[in-house]
């Protein structure tokens, strides 16, 4: 998985918000969905040793085409799978349909804010917002410098014993730190292992 949650059940339902004719925002919503398919119900099975056991794999699929629910589309990708589909279809078509509800109120939402204050304001506050975030995070992690020092390492186990080893270091000046998982075992015949959009954020 190049995007989405921690694993297979959490889906990640994205809308591109128009203004004007242009794309300006991109809302989302992300919904654990009890049962995708796979081997066992929950679809996160401990005995796995490969990804198509624990679920429908969604890399993309465009949800809604012209206004319209792709429900056969959808049903095709849960239902079709290797090792078995979804238990319980008429839960995920209900709550992608409640995911693509919040994304469209967050859409109107977000319209009638740029109505209200114009676009060069909204989006001055949304890169405010993102700045002020970087901001507590590097005074925090200065912080955490000035009183522990600009390195901390930590080393977990998972319960078949592969380690999860993390180094950070911190610049105390800037507050950018360098996270190094160097000696982490290697990836696993099991459902524990981190895709990249998990290791990043």
């Amino acid at each position: 998985q190049l995007a989405g949650g921690s694993h297979l059940p959490d889906i990640t339902v994205i809308t591109p918000v128009f203004y004007k004719g242009e794309i300006l925002f991109f809302v989302a919503s992300r919904g654990h969905h009890s049962d995708i398919g796979g081997i066992s119900p929950g679809s996160m099975p401990p005995h796995s040793t490969n990804i198509e056991q624990e679920g429908a794999s969604i890399v993309a699929f465009k949800l809604v085409r012209d206004g319209r629910f792709q429900e056969d589309g959808i049903t095709d990708i849960l239902c079709n799978q290797k090792h078995g589909g979804t238990r319980n279809l008429k839960d995920n078509i209900s709550d992608l349909r409640a995911q693509v509800a919040a994304n469209n109120s967050g859409i109107r939402l977000l319209q009638q804010l740029v109505e209200e204050n114009g676009l060069r304001e909204v989006a001055s506050y949304m890169r405010l917002i993102q700045s002020n975030a970087e901001h507590a995070v590097r005074h925090m992690l200065k912080d955490f410098a000035a009183k522990h020092g600009n390195r901390a390492t930590a080393t977990d186990h998972l319960d078949d014993g592969t380690p999860i080893s993390l180094t950070i270091d911190i610049d105390d000046r800037t507050g950018s730190a360098c996270f190094d998982f160097t000696g982490t075992g290697p990836q696993m015949l099991g459902n524990l292992n981190a895709p990249p959009a998990v290791t990043y954020s």
